[in-house]
């Protein structure tokens, strides 16, 4: 854990150098949690500055189910166990992927010179966060900056060009909205027509066990070969064929 003069001097950091800052509603109303992320890359800045607010709205939309299922131990262990195995670890085998990517050009295209690259010194966000949950995915942006970062590293040395740097980076923002869309969508029962999406409402559908998740999830299924077991597979597969005769009906 930080200690309070480590605290204390990343705030003043994030101060001093006009940092973007997320904030939950429920600030000043119940205990949040305020972390810094301190990233590296010219990506990483810009995509915070469009979609701060999405990224936070999605994850306090699933803090507010994961504190309502506490009274079910079904719902939130469905939930979570989403969060955790399915969601976060569809955006880590996407990561890994990139960085076997860069680890096998870095092969071929060695580094060369000796050059300095220098970073502003307001690349910092603060988010404000309602529950632990919220920490999942600035830890994953801190990660996938520090990819993006050894390959923004090659970019600026001459070893990729603007094309394929361009590319890395819709690898990237993808992982991270990914995230967010997953939740977005996987949670969009919650929202009755015409009306905001109600937790309470969820749960209905988290306790019901003929509920598809995995079938809002949008699963690119190369990728979910990676991570599913062959029975999540088939629920995707099912869920898929299923929309196919809809459209087609």
């Amino acid at each position: 854990m930080q200690n309070k003069t480590e605290n204390s001097i990343s705030a003043e950091h994030v101060k001093n150098n006009q940092a973007q800052r997320a904030t939950t509603k429920h600030a000043g109303k119940m205990k949040t949690i305020t972390t810094t992320i301190n990233y590296e890359t010219d990506h990483t800045h810009s995509y915070l500055k469009l979609n701060e607010h999405k990224i936070l709205n999605a994850f306090e939309r699933l803090a507010a189910i994961l504190r309502m299922a506490k009274t079910s131990s079904v719902a939130y262990t469905r939930i979570s166990e989403w969060h955790r195995d399915i969601n976060l670890n569809l955006a880590q085998a996407q990561l890994d992927t990139l960085h076997e990517q860069r680890v096998e050009r870095e092969k071929s295209l060695p580094v060369m010179g000796d050059f300095i690259i220098n970073t502003p010194d307001n690349y910092a966000m603060q988010f404000e966060v309602s529950h632990p949950v919220g920490l999942t995915i600035t830890q994953l942006i801190v990660a996938v900056d520090k990819e993006l970062n050894a390959i923004e590293k090659l970019f600026m040395f001459g070893a990729l060009d603007d094309l394929e740097y361009e590319q890395a980076c819709k690898q990237v923002a993808a992982i991270v909205t990914g995230v967010t869309d997953r939740i977005m969508k996987v949670t969009s029962p919650g929202k009755r027509e015409g009306g905001q999406f109600n937790p309470r409402y969820y749960l209905e559908f988290l306790r019901d066990p003929q509920f598809n998740m995995l079938s809002l999830c949008d699963i690119p299924y190369e990728v979910a070969k990676t991570i599913l077991t062959e029975e999540q597979l088939v629920l995707i597969v099912k869920a898929k064929n299923e929309d196919s005769e809809s459209k087609v009906a």
